[in-house]
């Protein structure tokens, strides 16, 4: 698996998203780190760094409909950092399909009123099939580079089923992880509601995706 960051140039499709005045107060944005993503829902909650075109601060921005502010971390002058909640309109989760094609979503994320910079992680089909599609949604590509793949704590569960990272977590909440052991599979399968061969074949499915995507590059 490789990082592969991606510049393009903001098509009419994703610039629709934003009114008029969004691009006129704000002159970047960019994603610091992304604490949940529900593509399948459309959701996000993340930490973002805005910075608005001189003369405009926070509250002169007029955020899309979906978007809102949680709490603000620190604002000085024309740079502010906050952590939001974004819901994508029903009309734009078509894009949810291509979402979801084995990709991991990452940092550095940066939009501008020209331009967006993506991070994603995948193997090699993945990320060629978000190239094409990019072309074909986002706009035109102005560069891509590729970077060995890292991960993070948000990065790993990603990689994970729904299903699935709520049986992990709930074994690592539960002390199945701790030596001695806290709980056993039938205490998960009993609190989870699912049986124990179902919760033993999340469990091992999760470990491995794991255990390959940390691993990723070593032989």
């Amino acid at each position: 698996m490789r990082k592969m960051i991606v510049e393009c140039q903001l098509s009419g499709i994703v610039r629709r998203f934003y009114n008029k005045k969004f691009f006129e107060v704000v002159k970047s944005v960019e994603l610091i780190r992304i604490i949940r993503l529900d593509v399948e829902k459309g959701t996000k909650l993340g930490i973002a760094k805005f910075i608005c075109n001189p003369g405009y601060s926070l509250n002169d921005i007029e955020f899309p409909p979906g978007a809102d502010i949680l709490s603000v971390f620190q604002e000085s002058g024309e740079e502010s950092i906050l952590l939001f909640r974004g819901t994508a309109p029903s009309s734009y989760q078509y894009f949810s399909g291509f979402l979801l094609h084995e990709i991991i979503w990452t940092t550095p994320t940066i939009l501008t009123n020209d331009r967006i910079i993506y991070s994603v992680i995948g193997d090699e089909k993945s990320l060629n099939h978000m190239l094409r599609l990019t072309k074909t949604l986002l706009g035109e590509i102005r560069d891509i580079s590729y970077e060995k793949a890292t991960f993070g704590p948000y990065d790993l569960m990603q990689t994970l089923t729904k299903k699935q990272q709520e049986v992990i977590m709930l074994a690592k909440k539960q002390g199945y992880y701790q030596n001695p052991r806290k709980i056993t599979l039938e205490d998960i399968s009993r609190l989870s509601g699912l049986s124990k061969a179902t919760v033993a074949e999340h469990l091992r499915k999760a470990e491995n995706r794991i255990m390959n995507s940390v691993l990723a590059g070593y032989s």
